[in-house]
């Protein structure tokens, strides 16, 4: 394991680590429970506060792609093509990773709270500069910033679950917060699409505005300082806002200890490897949420702006079919070798997957190259979803639980491999396509995603599983 740091006092542990600090800290000195610990707050308290974590989770991603199902209105309306004003969410996209790894410093040193708050206020006045916005440049840029600072939620959901609930709570608390990443990314353009039918993308926009009012409202009347140690001083509710009082660390060497940090675990190789994967099986997916609007408007579909947007619940059926998928799995490959455990066995969750996605691709491709009926699209798209959330549940539990005490850190760097995959393929797809045959490019893009996956899952499994008879930890 890890060595230990005066910062990490406070970090998720183990099994039975964390049981045994959760029965420590649930008695304050005189031996009754300590009411100033979040696992002691109400059950109104915890699920008010939960419920403002889940809607601006929710957002996070929904909100970042909420304009895909719009992007022909904005052309015609700034008068660029259909693919130039697709790729006014690629800069916000990117930037999403980078946010979430810059929040795990200032979450450690400042607290929770003030790093969920602001940057909650800040993203809601982004959309609404993105609204009023009159010019492609101009509403890029907002969106961007829409990105960097939307994205905190994504990573500040684990540590608030792991303070605020026992740890047999955890896993059920996570996946219900997870859901949010499920469903919002395929949710938020349907919704805005339904919306900009009716009116224009503006006012779809501003209705986007007004959910961001909503949430920041209730993340500024329930949303509380979680942080705890049993000898500190509960910081005022006033000083909450702004950090002061929520750690009594030193704010310098708590930024910089987990800066190095950050760095030193994007390069672990079981870390390095699995994030490349990510990366692969996230590009290909991100292409078609951000692209398929210009496609299904142009012959031979001629969907109008209600069902495109309707098309995107075929992305809510594969994301939600993997995400049970992944489940089940995980559950199964535990029983199964629970006498002789290893944690890497929860890799093996990749290979049905890939192996989905890689005939999604193909599907979803050779339906639009011959011009064939609109289900395949659909069943090709759910097929790749099902193989993009599926990777990712076998990879983020196999990481999680290699670094138990590491896991917001682990979930930031693993945003970052995800986002980035989404930024890239925007800029190239498009030209790809023309200049070789969409046929032909999903085609390579099933070979590459199985061969990606497998030089990169592979020699973890081979290392781990030779480390094994030493017995020993996370490397």
């Amino acid at each position: 394991m890890e060595k230990s740091c005066p910062f990490e006092d406070t970090r998720e542990m183990d099994g039975a680590a964390s049981l045994s600090q959760s029965h420590e800290t649930h008695d304050s000195k005189d031996g009754v429970m300590d009411p100033r610990n979040p696992q002691n707050w109400s059950f109104t308290r915890k699920t008010l506060l939960f419920v403002s974590l889940m809607s601006s989770s929710l957002l996070a991603d929904g909100a970042m792609v909420w304009g895909s199902t719009l992007v022909t209105q904005q052309a015609m309306d700034w008068k660029i093509t259909v693919e130039h004003s697709a790729t006014s969410m690629n800069w916000g996209i990117l930037l999403q990773g980078f946010g979430g790894i810059l929040a795990v410093p200032l979450i450690e040193a400042y607290g929770r709270y003030p790093v969920w708050l602001w940057p909650q206020v800040i993203t809601m006045f982004m959309v609404l500069g993105a609204t009023l916005s009159n010019d492609y440049s101009t509403f890029t840029v907002f969106r961007s910033l829409q990105g960097l600072f939307g994205t905190v939620p994504q990573v500040i959901g684990l540590p608030i679950i792991h303070d605020m609930y026992s740890p047999h709570e955890w896993p059920r608390m996570i996946n219900i917060w997870g859901t949010t990443f499920l469903v919002g990314p395929f949710l938020g353009p349907a919704i805005a699409g339904y919306i900009g039918a009716g009116t224009n993308w503006r006012d779809s926009f501003g209705v986007l505005t007004a959910i961001y009012g909503v949430s920041t409202f209730m993340v500024l009347a329930f949303g509380r300082e979680t942080y705890y140690a049993p000898d500190k001083t509960p910081a005022s509710r006033l000083g909450a806002y702004f950090g002061i009082g929520n750690t009594k660390l030193p704010k310098l060497a708590t930024l910089g200890f987990w800066c190095q940090k950050l760095v030193v675990y994007v390069f672990k190789f079981p870390l390095l490897m699995t994030g490349f994967a990510v990366l692969v099986t996230f590009t290909w997916p991100i292409g078609i949420t951000t692209t398929i609007d210009s496609f299904l408007h142009s012959p031979p579909y001629l969907f109008d702006t209600i069902e495109a947007s309707s098309m995107r619940f075929a992305g809510v059926i594969g994301a939600l079919c993997g995400w049970a998928f992944g489940h089940f799995f995980n559950e199964w490959i535990y029983r199964r070798h629970s006498a002789n455990w290893r944690t890497e066995l929860r890799l093996h969750g990749v290979w049905f997957p890939i192996g989905s996605m890689a005939c999604g691709l193909l599907t979803y491709g050779l339906t639009m190259n011959f011009d064939k009926h609109w289900i395949g699209l659909a069943f090709g798209w759910i097929m790749v979803n099902i193989g993009m959330v599926a990777t990712i549940v076998a990879i983020t539990a196999y990481v999680l639980e290699k670094y138990p005490d590491q896991s917001t850190c682990v979930s930031a760097i693993l945003n970052m491999w995800r986002t980035c995959g989404g930024f890239a393929v925007g800029y190239f797809q498009p030209e790809w396509i023309v200049r070789n045959g969409i046929g032909l490019v999903f085609g390579i893009q099933a070979i590459v995603v199985c061969t990606a996956v497998v030089l990169t899952i592979t020699p973890v499994l081979v290392r781990e599983r030779r480390k094994q008879p030493q017995g020993s930890g996370a490397a």
